[in-house]
């Protein structure tokens, strides 16, 4: 029989993924006495799909937890197999990190994490919240164990109520191998909770010894010595090889002949997926005139027998994901170690929490990760911290503090998630935020120092290296200010769309002496060259805010409005918004997608007057 908890904890955590994992750390660090609780304390942090952290404006996220205090960053740094920068044909401020990432590595590593803050971690599964919704006092687990607490956070990613999808099966999980938390989605119902259902999906997993690479295009990883983290001495090192093939007209047509064998398209799954992460059967579905899609290779961890199909999501039945994966060059042989499923999970409706992320019927009990309606490890993560930090902040009777969407992409995910919602599981872009110039990863210390601060999650050894960094930006900042070359001053030649960084330390002859100095130089300059859009972002910020009311009637067809996304002019369409505000509260229509609508009025409006 397991011995009972009689001590009350401050925090509970129910869930030990990755925004279990930044909540508890978030709350730790405020001295909150912290328990984390989850079903398998081997498998905390575990990466259920890709094994990777990053990409366009998630990496820059991972850079914004880290600047808040987090683990993220630092475990991604020490587990890396591989970095790339993506997105960098377009300019820096939109650069998206990436690095692959040894699972096993991670996941011991954000174990590490955990018990290094002083986390209190339980085994067990939790299957009621006990109290009325207003205060809820503890949570019973499945094995009889009650433990009580002041504030909660529920971070049970595709958990709640998670089924499992594969051909003609279904079956409950939370991902393969795993249970699913039914009892909990049960009581949170039964508590009138409004929530809906959405689902995802993961690729098949393949032998790495079964694939000739000799079909196979080599990955261009890139040595930029970068880090997620401020406190990482070294940039990382690339340690493994990623290969990239490409699907065939042969394997495009296997899954159009198979289609009443998906679950997807038998209406046996009725959550709505990821737009921006599609399975394989969507993608043959949406884009017929398509074929080549890209299929990119990823080792599960150094030297592993495994490898993942990143772009393959599939859930079709296993004898069907045989033929698709053999249709592949390279491919012919290949074994499959494991099959790809999707998984359909329960998550909060929109208007459920605030922006502290706390349920508003309740006094004590916070949210965070899938459950708010996301996709993605970063996204979890990052919520994950600000429930955390708010639970923990609750119980010390602190005020409540929330993020601003202008100064970090945490309070862009925030705003949009509590004011416009989601229709779909939720993924951060570059384009969802106004201020996107200077919501960079090479600033992102900088832009969350004053929330970090407030909240309380910054220990003080990064609180000191941050400040000599800051110490030293104002240094630089200084000696460009006082250079001119050629009658011109420094500042005006940064703001040339030519110069780098690099050209500037070499027209006013200073050279980096490690990373630090080679990151905060970057930053310098790169603020100066952004001043001026990032100064004319605010203030289409400030005029859409004060022209909310401004009627968008004139407006017949959204399809004329040609620098708008096409999933906004569909919602446009669709939904025909009285006002700019109206437009605004619809979750498909991006900030971008808005500053475009107030510049087509505009124009119109001048060319009527003349």
């Amino acid at each position: 029989m397991r011995r009972k908890v009689t001590e009350k904890h401050q925090v509970i955590v129910i869930g030990g993924g990755h925004a279990g994992v930044e909540a508890a750390v978030a709350s730790a660090e405020l001295g909150c006495r912290t328990i984390l609780i989850t079903p398998s304390i081997k498998k905390i942090s575990l990466m259920s799909c890709n094994p990777a952290i990053g990409g366009i404006a998630k990496g820059t996220l991972v850079r914004e937890i880290d600047g808040l205090g987090g683990v993220t960053a630092e475990t991604a740094d020490k587990t890396a197999l591989q970095f790339r920068m993506l997105n960098m044909k377009k300019g820096p401020a939109v650069w998206g990190p990436r690095v692959q990432s040894d699972i096993e590595e991670y996941c011991l590593t954000q174990r590490q994490k955990l018990k290094d803050a002083g986390v209190n971690l339980v085994q067990g599964l939790v299957t009621k919240m006990i109290g009325p919704n207003r205060r809820i006092e503890a949570v019973l687990l499945s094995d009889g164990r009650k433990i009580k607490g002041d504030a909660f956070v529920i971070a049970t990613g595709t958990f709640l109520n998670g089924m499992l999808h594969r051909g003609k099966e279904t079956w409950p999980g939370g991902r393969r191998g795993d249970i699913s938390a039914i009892a909990l989605e049960k009581d949170i119902r039964e508590r009138m909770f409004h929530v809906k259902r959405f689902k995802t999906g993961t690729s098949p997993r393949v032998l790495r010894k079964s694939i000739d690479s000799s079909f196979l295009e080599k990955q261009v990883s890139h040595d930029l010595s970068f880090r997620f983290s401020w406190a990482t001495k070294n940039g990382v090192k690339n340690r493994e090889t990623c290969w990239l093939t490409r699907t065939t007209g042969k394997t495009e047509r296997i899954v159009r002949e198979s289609l009443e064998q998906s679950p997807l398209y038998s209406g046996r799954i009725r959550g709505k997926g990821p737009r921006y992460c599609p399975s394989f059967e969507d993608k043959v579905t949406k884009f017929p005139e398509r074929t080549g899609h890209p299929i990119h290779l990823e080792p599960m961890g150094k030297a592993s027998r495994i490898m993942y199909l990143n772009g393959l999501s599939t859930s079709m039945p296993e004898e069907i994901q045989e033929k698709i994966v053999r249709s592949l060059p390279g491919f012919k042989k290949a074994v499959i170690s494991a099959y790809g499923y999707s998984v359909e999970y329960t998550c909060f409706e929109t208007g459920e929490f605030d922006k502290t992320l706390k349920l508003r019927e309740t006094e004590n009990l916070y949210v965070a990760g899938q459950i708010l309606g996301t996709s993605g490890y970063e996204e979890a993560a990052a919520t994950g911290l600000l429930a955390g930090a708010s639970a923990a902040r609750k119980v010390l009777e602190k005020k409540r503090i929330t993020p601003d969407r202008m100064s970090s992409y945490l309070g862009v995910m925030v705003d949009d998630l509590v004011t416009r919602g989601t229709d779909e599981p939720y993924r951060l872009f570059s384009s969802r935020s106004e201020n996107r110039l200077n919501l960079r990863q090479d600033n992102a210390d900088r832009r969350v120092f004053t929330l970090a601060n407030n909240l309380g999650t910054l220990c003080e050894r990064k609180k000191e290296a941050y400040v000599k960094r800051e110490r030293k930006y104002k240094q630089f900042k200084k000696i460009m200010a006082s250079k001119r070359v050629q009658g011109k001053s420094v500042e005006d030649i940064c703001k040339r769309p030519e110069i780098s960084p690099e050209d500037i330390w070499e027209i006013i002859g200073l050279r980096p002496k490690n990373m630090d100095e080679r990151e905060i130089l970057s930053t310098v300059v790169l603020d100066l060259k952004y001043s001026g859009y990032v100064s004319r972002a605010e203030k289409r910020y400030r005029v859409r805010k004060r022209y909310g009311q401004v009627s968008l009637s004139s407006i017949k067809n959204y399809d004329d409005v040609h620098t708008i996304t096409i999933e906004a002019r569909e919602a446009l369409n669709r939904r025909r918004p009285v006002t700019l505000s109206d437009a605004e509260a619809i979750p498909a229509v991006r900030q971008a997608d808005l500053d475009a609508l107030v510049l087509y009025l505009m124009s119109r409006s001048v060319s009527r007057e003349t």
